[in-house]
């Protein structure tokens, strides 16, 4: 699968692809000043092996653990495609995601709320080292997922893979108004693009065809470090289980507190953007419902 998605995605660009920096391990001071502080994105291959998420994480684990909980789940490509949450029991969208050809995706799953006992299974902090908060989320998804085009505004974030492996595409911020068509569908604390990668439109988005696009394979026991604002774009290329971080800075923890809030509260209460988001849907009464 990911050699038909890189020569798909090659074929749509003017300019070789070209793959994320990788390193085996760092200290916490030089990836804060190598990594952190230049907003430089790096793959780390070999820092999770005391991980206990790594020995316990499964989906026979998950079914266990998960009995009585219900969650979202969504499929498709919510970021370029329509918003289509469904809300069910944790174990059904399991055995869907193990049983069946489906492209149910278990999404950005707040591990805090779902399973605080799981924090302890992972470490983070390479990041949340340096910030004042952080939010840890779990995703659990078939082969083919994808998460479209989008930046983390107000965070970097660590993707880290428990099992399975995930290909992801980045585009540089300074490439936003040149290559990277912002788009007006609402996320909170995200920016879409309207370039999509399965029904890609060379004519619509053909300054794309210029970007400087860099990819990585992950595979179980290693991170991705995705500074804040740089574009990613992750397709499931496995029946992959992850975690991923959500580092907040003092700055980037008031502005959250402050235009961010406001701007959550306003579209909450349907005032802005209301009809094109992310995080809400229409139920099968046609009201609009938050995820």
């Amino acid at each position: 699968m990911e050699n038909e998605i890189l020569e798909r995605v090659q074929g749509i660009l003017n300019k070789d692809l070209k793959e994320i920096n990788s390193i085996e391990n760092i200290s916490h001071d030089a990836f804060f000043k190598e990594h952190i502080k230049k907003n430089v994105p790096v793959k780390v291959t070999n820092m999770m092996s005391h991980w206990k998420a790594m020995e316990l994480w499964s989906l026979d684990y998950f079914e266990k653990i998960g009995k009585d909980k219900e969650t979202y789940s969504y499929k498709g490509n919510i970021r370029q495609n329509d918003t289509n949450w469904q809300f069910g029991a944790f174990q059904d969208y399991l055995n869907e995601i193990r049983n069946t050809k489906t492209e149910t995706y278990l999404g950005n799953m707040p591990i805090a709320e779902m399973f605080p006992e799981l924090l302890e299974h992972v470490d983070f902090s390479l990041v949340s080292k340096n910030t004042v908060r952080n939010s840890t989320s779990l995703w659990i998804g078939p082969s083919g997922t994808l998460t479209g085009w989008h930046t983390d505004r107000l965070a970097n974030n660590i993707l880290a893979l428990i099992e399975g492996r995930k290909l992801v595409f980045l585009v540089n911020p300074k490439e936003t108004k040149t290559s990277m068509y912002p788009s007006n569908k609402y996320e909170p604390g995200s920016r879409l693009s309207d370039v999509n990668m399965e029904k890609f439109d060379d004519v619509k988005h053909a300054n794309f065809k210029n970007a400087n696009v860099q990819y990585t394979i992950i595979h179980p026991g290693e991170m991705l470090f995705i500074p804040q604002t740089w574009w990613h774009c992750v397709y499931g290329l496995d029946v992959s289980i992850s975690s991923n971080n959500f580092a907040f800075t003092p700055l980037d923890n008031f502005k959250m507190k402050t235009s961010e809030l406001i701007k959550r509260k306003l579209h909450n209460a349907g005032l802005y953007s209301p009809n094109n988001c992310v995080c809400h849907y229409k139920d099968e009464n046609g009201k609009r419902v938050k995820r």
